[in-house]
């Protein structure tokens, strides 16, 4: 475990935070993506959804799906989740899957601390970088990771998978 702040812990995350997973990933998406997606598909989403196939992955972590969370008084109020990539890439590359920070705990360090703990593992796995993609437009969210040494790299893809709507997203490298 890594202490960041005084009161956030991060950790490998387990079944039993899979709820609390949930909860925080409605809260951000609700927040972080109401420029980019339908008001009446953020406010469907649902914590609940997928919590079984949740339970079971967190209960399997391998380096093909790994979770950490940010604890905060033994509140779960963060997650990041890296892994195999989704996509065509290099077979030496993970993916940062997700970041997703509570609100209210934006700004603090929690969603850098937990980008570091991404790429740590990266590394410590004998990968030789870190991807990921970040909507278009989220400037907060690409300014961190510009911050965190990700490149972007030129690609782009739109994909209309998640919300029904075209998304946009920039691709980002981390060379290890």
């Amino acid at each position: 475990m890594a202490t960041l702040q005084k009161s956030f812990i991060l950790r490998k995350a387990e079944p039993k935070d899979a709820e609390a997973i949930g909860k925080v990933r409605v809260a951000a998406w609700r927040a972080a993506y109401r420029e980019f997606m339908p008001a009446n598909f953020l406010g469907a989403l649902d914590p609940a959804d997928n919590l079984s196939d949740l339970k079971n992955r967190l209960s399997n972590q391998n380096v093909d799906f790994t979770v950490s969370v940010a604890e905060e008084r033994d509140d779960v109020v963060a997650f990041s989740i890296v892994g195999k990539p989704r996509y065509e890439t290099d077979a030496e590359t993970l993916e940062l899957w997700a970041v997703n920070v509570l609100p209210e705990c934006w700004r603090t360090g929690i969603g850098s601390g937990l980008v570091e703990r991404a790429i740590n593992y990266s590394s410590r796995a004998g990968f030789k970088s870190t991807e990921l993609w970040c909507i278009k437009g989220n400037t907060p969210a690409q300014e961190a990771y510009k911050k965190l040494g990700f490149v972007e790299s030129g690609q782009e893809r739109s994909t209309s998978k998640l919300a029904g709507i075209v998304l946009h997203e920039l691709h980002y490298v981390k060379t290890l």
